[in-house]
């Protein structure tokens, strides 16, 4: 049995994401914050798929990404279940504007929603995903490609650098930092954009209001046709886009689709890095609309024959830095409350069998116990999260003191 959580699975791409999740045979729990909808999306969702296996409030805690208890509750109710694995962890739930507001421990209000719950829950999760080598995918956003983080504290807690866009930014960072920590224990992580679609995300903002609020009903893809990107990255074939020579801890990947994945969209460097560079990223930025207008009538008006095909393709160049992405992880680990090391399996003491208990990757000695490696350096190191040379000092030794 295949076990799927899905967050912001009662609207647009997560509720389709969770649809077909269930079609295909996996048991999917629903992440989400309000119960009485829950329960009206399940209902019709069963309709549609009359053996899906669902799971939803009150089974499971209710889950608000704007709020780091709520999230912490939920990761603890889902630990409790020593009978409820999970095999795809689905990070979607997030918004695409808010008024101003910051969470508690100051920390901006889109930051919290999009990236920082996210990242908690993962992280607060890891015993399980550890356990059933789970694949792990984290919504990202062609936006991503448009803006850079200059620093994790400012990207946390100053809302003009923590924006929509910087959070799509910081979610590939993260996905590819947890792939790098992970995959020697047969998780993987991985990111991808989902296209222009039209979803309630866009409520509240300037694209709610007429006339953009036509052109994204006339022009984006409805939630259905952008799942089919989410659920690929959260079920294709690892071993499918393995390319050789390349080590897990460098397999980044990031998936696009149509014509989002086009060269002109991936190989081009659109980060507004600084005031001279103006005029390249708003040319940048046209191309951006452009193609996001045309993909998907062009695959409707195909008849899915035209940009159709699913792909890995480039991130942003930033979403590559190390550095950064080390120190993001530190940073919000602090913000968080969470250990920056992540969840270890001890080996076992004996022969190799191949067979593992929650440790590493097939073919590696066995570990059952689960426990945190490295938190006194973590500790030590906390005080030096932003400081230059010596954030890349920590990030060596809290890496070698963990796994």
């Amino acid at each position: 049995m295949v076990v799927a959580l899905v967050t912001g699975a009662t609207s647009g791409i997560g509720l389709e994401t969770a649809a077909e999740l269930a079609k295909r045979g996996a048991t999917v729990i629903f992440g989400v914050r309000n119960q009485k909808k829950a329960e009206g999306v399940a209902q019709a969702m069963r309709e549609r798929v009359p053996d899906a296996r669902l799971i939803l409030p009150p089974e499971v805690p209710l889950i608000d990404m704007m709020s780091l208890p709520s999230v912490k509750a939920f990761a603890a109710g889902l630990l409790e279940r020593a009978d409820l694995p999970i095999d795809i962890l689905v990070n979607n739930a997030g918004v695409a504007d808010m008024k101003r507001y910051y969470a508690p421990g100051h920390i901006g209000g889109l930051a919290q929603t999009n990236y920082l719950g996210p990242y908690t829950l993962t992280r607060l999760l890891e015993p399980k995903l550890v356990a059933s080598k789970a694949r792990v995918v984290t919504v990202s956003s062609v936006t991503h490609r448009s803006f850079v983080i200059h620093d994790p504290d400012t990207f946390l807690h100053q809302w003009s650098q923590g924006t929509y866009l910087h959070t799509k930014l910081a979610c590939c960072l993260f996905a590819y930092e947890l792939q790098r920590r992970l995959s020697p224990y047969g998780v993987h992580s991985v990111s991808l954009d989902p296209g222009g679609v039209r979803t309630a995300i866009w409520k509240d903002s300037v694209f709610d209001k007429q006339p953009l609020k036509a052109v994204i009903e006339f022009t984006y893809a409805p939630p259905e046709d952008a799942a089919v990107t989410v659920v690929h990255a959260a079920t294709v074939a690892w071993e499918k886009d393995v390319q050789p020579g390349v080590p897990p801890a460098n397999d980044l990947r990031f998936y696009a689709r149509g014509l989002f994945a086009s060269p002109l969209v991936t190989r081009i460097d659109g980060s507004w890095t600084s005031w001279w560079a103006t005029v390249a990223a708003a040319a940048y930025g046209v191309n951006l609309v452009v193609h996001s207008l045309l993909d998907y009538p062009l695959r409707r008006l195909s008849g899915g024959r035209l940009a159709s095909k699913v792909v890995p393709v480039k991130s942003s160049p930033q979403t590559y830095d190390k550095v950064l992405a080390a120190r993001l992880w530190d940073a919000s680990a602090v913000a968080a409350g969470v250990s920056r090391d992540v969840m270890c399996a001890k080996p076992a003491s004996g022969p190799n069998t191949g067979q593992t208990t929650g440790g590493p990757v097939t073919g590696e000695p066995a570990g059952p116990e689960i426990q945190w490696a490295g938190d006194d350096v973590a500790r030590a190191g906390l005080h030096n999260v932003n400081t230059g040379s010596s954030t890349a000092a920590t990030v060596r030794k809290s890496r070698k003191g963990g796994c």
